[in-house]
């Protein structure tokens, strides 16, 4: 492709050699990692790192044929950008030519539920026999190639990359969650959500946004013609409510009580949710393996979004019904009449969302296992404590990823949101209280071991260590592992 093509629509400062603009090139990089051969490199810094300072080793790859900068370089061919990072999804989608009329493009935003929600619409999309490209906090999967997922949502080169590999060898349709950190950083820019999806907002990553409304305000960014065409929004909470009224794209409100999309007739059970379901009126039975009522949520979710861009109450019901489990997301385990469940849930909210309605199904005890991540928002700690004892029996505090900070000290943070210690144990090693709660539960106990989910690693200091809570309940129930 012509540097030019490349160039289109973007603002350029300075040219080093005015050949460069009909140079022919075969790739873009921007990860000294991953360096390609007869590739622009674009030069864009990060908060730990400055590509600048590793131009000469860059460069000496002799795969570079110039730089795209926000800076003009000595010796070296560029062109200079008035933002290379700014800049990028225009340079993105020039390069890789994907068709976006051509598919089908769903993102996922909300505090809880994103993962599960966009399980579900990959699975309705694919019980439409589509091809698709999911992207998300478990897994990238492009069709049936899946990549380890290093953030909810990836930079924008690779999302790029991801929908550009998927298009060519057939994929039509695209689900991906969208972080409210992607959002603020501009990582989703150039795409345009056929609908996009908001599930709720409670308090979480407050280390970053600092405040409820800032985190908000970045989840409102998706909901502005700049991103997207349609809007599915649950109503059941304030901050639904209000983003439906302040939205001015076309939208569909979905909820437990009363919205566009809702359940006429419901009933929970452990082996998972009955329902039937009013599109607009229109009803339709669905049989869930999915537990509790924040999947609920998710299955309106998923459904009501596959309704407002046209997919058939057929392939939504085949497509809900078809998902048996989702990683580490009330991930079910049984043994001798006991049940075990691995969930992610590590704000409070969502450890509500899994305990309430686990409450209410358990014949005996409901033992909790959590901790809370260093270096993360500390004001959901002694909030976590408040609903694990509010739902529990009794309550292990272990670590989850202490990461840089002290175990202990993140522990005894937890520890200040109990009324009372009594049915409280601590136990610092996540290994040996997971054997705990085990051992602890007998026939018609529930178990929930909260916080990591589908996550195969602890992070202690600087270093992560293999860890995954699922292999620990097996091992210590005496059953094989089986990853989704």
């Amino acid at each position: 492709m012509l540097v030019r093509d490349i160039l289109k629509g973007v603002e350029i400062l300075k040219v080093s050699n005015d050949n460069l603009l009909d140079l022919s090139v075969e790739n873009i990089s921007i990860n000294t990692n991953k360096i390609k051969d007869n590739s622009v490199y674009i030069l864009i810094s990060g908060s730990n790192f400055n590509p600048y300072d590793k131009i000469d080793e860059i460069y000496n790859t002799n795969k570079i044929k110039l730089f795209f900068s926000d800076r003009e370089i000595e010796d070296k061919p560029f062109i200079m950008l008035k933002n290379c990072k700014m800049e990028l999804d225009k340079i993105c989608k020039n390069f890789f030519e994907i068709n976006f009329d051509e598919m089908l493009v769903f993102g996922v935003t909300g505090t809880n539920g994103k993962t599960t929600t966009n399980y579900l619409i990959d699975s309705i999309l694919r019980s439409e026999k589509r091809k698709t490209i999911r992207i998300g906090t478990t897994e990238y999967k492009i069709i049936d190639e899946v990549l380890e997922a290093n953030n909810t949502t990836p930079g924008t080169y690779d999302i790029f990359e991801m929908i550009n590999k998927g298009y060519k060898n057939g994929a039509t349709a695209v689900c991906m969650e969208v972080s409210s950190h992607a959002l603020d950083q501009k990582r989703v820019a150039g795409l345009i959500f056929d609908v996009a999806i908001f599930t709720n907002l409670t308090g979480d990553h407050l280390d970053y946004h600092k405040t409820m409304e800032e985190y908000y305000l970045a989840k409102k960014e998706l909901f502005t013609k700049k991103y997207s065409r349609n809007a599915v929004i649950n109503i059941d909470y304030d901050y639904g409510r209000r983003l439906f009224k302040e939205t001015d794209i076309n939208k569909l409100s979905y909820s437990i009580e009363n919205g566009d999309v809702c359940p006429k007739e419901v009933k929970f059970s452990l082996d998972g949710i009955y329902s039937v379901i009013s599109f607009k009126g229109e009803l339709v039975e669905i049989q869930s393996k999915l537990v509790g009522r924040h999947n609920l949520e998710n299955i309106l979710a998923a459904s009501s979004a596959a309704f407002l861009a046209g997919i058939s109450l057929k392939a939504i019901k085949d497509g809900v019904e078809s998902l048996q489990n989702v990683p580490g997301r009330l991930e079910k385990f049984e043994k001798d009449g006991a049940y075990f469940f691995v969930d992610y849930a590590h704000t409070d909210d969502a450890l509500k969302n899994v305990l309430e309605p686990l409450s209410r199904f358990k014949k005996s005890k409901l033992i909790t296992v959590f901790g809370c991540g260093g270096d993360r928002d500390r004001t959901k700690r002694p909030r976590m404590a408040k609903v694990a004892e509010k739902y529990s029996d009794i309550v292990i505090v272990t670590s989850d990823n202490p990461r840089t900070e002290n175990p202990d000290e993140i522990i005894n943070e937890i520890l200040t949101g109990f009324e009372s210690k009594k049915d409280v144990i601590v136990e610092v090693d996540r290994r040996t209280a997971i054997k705990e709660a085990v051992k602890l539960a007998r026939s018609g106990d529930i178990v929930l071991i909260a916080g990591k989910g589908h996550e195969d690693y602890q992070i202690i200091g600087k270093t992560k260590y293999h860890f995954d809570d699922r292999e620990e309940v097996c091992k210590n129930i005496g059953v094989r592992f089986e990853k989704i």
